[in-house]
């Protein structure tokens, strides 16, 4: 826009008046003037609470296509969008202080938001704080143990999304909600985009402190899911079930969650993406303080998982019954757990392990990996590297199962026991081959160290490189 410059006093001032009375005009006819800066909102717009003094009425007022603005302040409701495609926002989605003075509280009774009529993309929520919800009582479906049951409870403090819904969820803070499942946001057989959002502070008494999604196709992008709980699983997200196109968490910021199983993740029966994500400061009582997966084959890829904690087994991630997830070239650092500090593989499961960072985690046995119970995994071109084993297998501990472990780098892991590398237990047969074993220290078997009964297959000559390794190298029972 050109920028005026007049010699004429008079012209100058007349000029500055008629601009002030237009700005004033159009401001009153297509709502520009909010009272919260200058913020546009379209002509045509429903305004809250100019036009209609609550969210719902002006919902019952609209019409596919139309856009609902909402003024600053706290609205006393619970909204339902009424299988409509509309907008609902506030002045400014993306100003975190017009988010935090946008309030809907549900004082304590169901759902806050609910999508429950085949709401498509074009159904959009932005720039509000969700809070105060308890979750719809509903009757979902589930499969458990192979049969089709019925489980009654509430759903979705926060959010619930049902059946072939697929709103558009972003720029939201969802804060304070608490259910029996799904504390923040409840997805069921449904498509949702939820992207930008803070997930934040929530509480489930079962699984999905955060989320809890089941049988759908869900797209979790770039939120900060944090400080949420559940008291079984998935402190941040709890998946199950199958969809035609599996859920996608892509670019999200996880962490200070906390359950029983899973603190950040929980995957059962499920095979979703997780794609470069920070998964920090999690905590499980039991299993998995970053994942807890069963009987699932997620792909997990390019995430950073650090500093995660496990009362049991997998500091940064528990496999579990039957599992086969790829895990590449993610950083797994600084994690802790009694068995497995980076990764536990446990009971009939088959991972491929490749091409990840695998360093400075602590265990009682398995600083960096634990593999127990026909834990079959692919373990290849990883770094080991600086893991700690207040017992046995500082860099990775073997019980009972027949992994093969190839091309590591396996360097300056430490036990105070046996097996600073590799400790290798009875009735397990492993293959080592092209790994490069570098001042690893323990009591016994500074690289890898055999028990009585244990095959241990290299390839002939050794292909294994050995440097510095304390007390030797190999030490066999």
């Amino acid at each position: 826009m050109k920028k005026f410059t007049r010699k004429y006093p008079l012209y100058y001032i007349a000029f500055t008046v008629l601009t002030f009375t237009l700005a004033v005009t159009l401001s009153a006819c297509d709502g520009t003037d909010t009272g919260n800066g200058d913020v546009e909102i379209d002509e045509g717009a429903i305004v809250v609470p100019d036009d209609y003094s609550t969210i719902e009425e002006a919902i019952e007022a609209s019409e596919d296509g139309d856009e609902i603005v909402v003024q600053p302040g706290t609205y006393n409701e619970n909204i339902n969008y009424q299988g409509k495609n509309i907008t609902i926002r506030s002045v400014d989605p993306e100003n975190p202080e017009i988010v935090a003075d946008t309030v809907i509280d549900g004082g304590g009774t169901d759902s806050v938001v609910s999508f429950k009529n085949e709401e498509g993309e074009d159904a959009v929520l932005s720039g509000f704080t969700i809070t105060g919800g308890s979750g719809n009582r509903e009757n979902l479906e589930f499969e458990i143990e192979g049969e089709m049951r019925e489980e009654p409870a509430n759903y979705g403090g926060g959010i619930i999304i049902l059946r072939d819904c697929s709103p558009t969820i972003i720029n939201n803070v969802i804060t304070n909600n608490v259910s029996s499942r799904a504390g923040g946001i409840m997805v069921y057989h449904a498509s949702p985009f939820i992207r930008d959002n803070k997930i934040i502070d929530n509480v489930a008494d079962g699984g999905g402190g955060g989320l809890f999604i089941v049988d759908s196709s869900a797209t979790v992008r770039a939120n900060e899911i944090a400080d949420n709980t559940a008291g079984r699983s998935g402190g941040a997200v709890a998946v199950s079930g199958e969809a035609e196109a599996m859920s996608v968490f892509e670019a999200n910021t996880i962490h200070n969650n906390r359950a029983d199983n899973g603190g950040a993740f929980s995957f059962f029966q499920t095979n979703p993406s997780v794609l470069n994500n920070s998964i920090f400061d999690n905590n499980a009582e039991n299993n998995g303080g970053g994942f807890f997966i069963a009987e699932s084959s997620p792909e997990i890829v390019d995430n950073d998982i650090s500093d995660n904690y496990a009362g049991s087994l997998g500091g940064g991630m528990a496999i579990f019954i039957g599992s086969s997830p790829t895990l590449e070239n993610n950083i797994i650092i600084g994690n802790e757990a009694d068995a497995g500090g980076g990764v536990a593989v446990n009971i009939d499961s088959s991972p491929t392990i490749k091409i990840n960072t695998i360093s400075d985690n602590r265990a009682t046995n398995g600083g960096g990996l634990a593999l127990s119970n026909q834990a079959n995994a692919e373990v290849t071109d990883n770094d080991i590297t600086d893991n700690y084993a207040e017992r046995n297998g500082a860099g990775i501990f073997i019980q009972a199962s027949d992994p093969i472990i190839d091309g590591n780098l396996m360097r300056s892991n430490e036990s105070r026991r046996d097996g600073g590398g590799l400790f290798i237990t009875a009735e397990s047969n492993i293959t080592a081959a092209n790994n490069s074993f570098e001042g690893n220290r323990a009591r016994s078997g500074g690289a890898i160290y055999k028990a009585e009964g244990a095959i241990l297959e290299l390839n002939d000559p050794d292909d294994n490189v050995y440097e510095e390794n304390a007390p030797d190298d190999i030490y066999e029972e």
